[in-house]
């Protein structure tokens, strides 16, 4: 699989709705069966885990993303982002999007670390 341009428009579109904690636009650009991983563990797995999961984080710790440089390999974005608010230090992550039909099927975020 390749990555085409449409891919990383969902990706962008992805972290915006992010960054606004707009969960609807946000849960639009992810299949319902989608994965999330932090560090190798499975924190949301379809709709409902993911809608509960980031219901909690915009209430809890509303943060944002800034894609700081972007990569692609075979069917992966991957982005190194700066995230910071809800009163954390700032984070350096490496996310990991997986498109497949359109719609984010699959998120990795490896390696958390302070800036």
């Amino acid at each position: 699989m390749t990555i085409t341009a449409s891919d990383v428009m969902l990706v962008d579109q992805q972290i915006d709705a992010f960054n606004r904690q707009a969960l609807d636009d946000f849960m639009a650009c992810y299949s319902p069966h989608a994965t999330v991983l932090t560090d190798g563990e499975v924190v949301a797995s379809g709709e409902d885990a993911l809608r509960a999961l980031y219901v909690r984080q915009f209430a809890e710790a509303p943060l944002t993303a800034t894609v700081l440089s972007r990569s692609s390999q075979a069917e992966w974005i991957v982005d190194r982002e700066r995230v910071e608010g809800g009163g954390i230090p700032p984070m350096s992550v490496l996310a990991l999007y997986r498109v497949r039909a359109g719609l984010i099927d699959m998120v990795q975020f490896v390696g958390r670390q302070a800036e």
